[in-house]
């Protein structure tokens, strides 16, 4: 999970949600020992037969474990990095998106597109939910960052970003 964080600017807030270098090296780590099972069942051991039962299930294991080490070396990688950026000279709000096999990417809307600025949660089958910044746009698109299991932390980004907007009118909506 990518924490968000707050850099603040005179002219510019950014929320950061970076999957950190540290992150990813542990998650490809932890991608090779699923790959001892694949070596400790099909290699090391001398089969004389192939068409067996136990060679079966071994090769299920092993499929199984491959499986589970693809998927922890590809979060390692492709895992995404994003930014939202107001930018106060410009009057825009701008989201990026980023990951070592994933190209950048860069939207930028104007402050009068936002509709509205709210702190969601997500609901998980196992453990507690997780909270996040959710910026509503004007297209129907959402701007989303990264999540945190403190709603006390997604709220004060919340206020910051308030803040930061105060004094801004939208057309009429009110301020912000």
């Amino acid at each position: 999970m990518s924490h968000p964080e707050i850099v603040e600017y005179a002219d510019r807030l950014i929320v950061q949600s970076r999957m950190r270098v540290g992150m990813r090296v542990l998650l490809a780590a932890l991608g090779c020992f699923p790959l001892l099972a694949p070596y400790e069942l099909l290699i090391k051991v001398e089969w004389e037969h192939f068409f067996n039962l136990f060679f079966l299930l071994a090769g299920i294991i092993s499929a199984g474990a491959t499986v589970l080490s693809a998927a922890l070396f590809f979060a390692a990688v492709a895992g995404l990095s994003s930014a939202i950026v107001f930018d106060r000279p410009a009057a825009t709000v701008s989201f990026t998106q980023e990951a070592p096999v994933v190209q950048r990417t860069t939207r930028v809307y104007p402050w009068s597109d936002i509709q509205s600025i709210e702190v969601r949660s997500r609901d998980w089958s196992d453990g507690g939910p997780t909270y996040y910044l959710s910026i509503s746009l004007a297209d129907g698109g959402v701007l989303e960052s990264g999540s945190s299991w403190s709603r006390d932390e997604i709220e004060q980004i919340k206020r910051r970003v308030d803040q930061f907007l105060v004094g801004w009118d939208s057309g009429g909506k009110g301020k912000r």
